[in-house]
């Protein structure tokens, strides 16, 4: 996502064309965006903690699946954002990536290794 966003800034910001018909739309794409932002942190809560002494292996096998639905939802609302960015240049919409971003560090591997 961050690699796409420089993309989106120093290539396809600079041919964007105004943003079209996406100035209308654009508060009602970000606010979509922070939803999935929200549900990525609600859908976290529903990864399994480790056991005691549960290796890593088996405990991403179990909490494998509740930890990538919760990864995809901050996927898609990042990636929604630089999408508006690139097309709209709005700083708004760069700020909601950033959020996307910021979540994505706290919701790490370690972190629901380690909780």
């Amino acid at each position: 996502m961050i690699l796409f966003a420089l993309v989106a800034h120093f290539v396809l910001l600079p041919k964007a064309s105004g943003g079209g018909n996406l100035a209308g739309i654009t508060p009602i794409l970000l606010v979509i965006s922070l939803v999935g932002c929200v549900l990525g942190i609600f859908l976290s809560t529903r990864v399994p903690r480790p056991a005691n002494g549960e290796s890593a292996d088996s405990f991403w096998k179990r909490a494998g699946s509740p930890a990538l639905i919760a990864w995809a939802f901050l996927e898609g609302a990042g990636l929604l954002a630089v999408v508006l960015y690139s097309r709209t240049g709005s700083r708004a919409a760069i700020s909601v990536a950033g959020v996307a971003i910021f979540i994505f560090v706290l919701l790490n591997p370690r972190y629901f290794e380690g909780r």
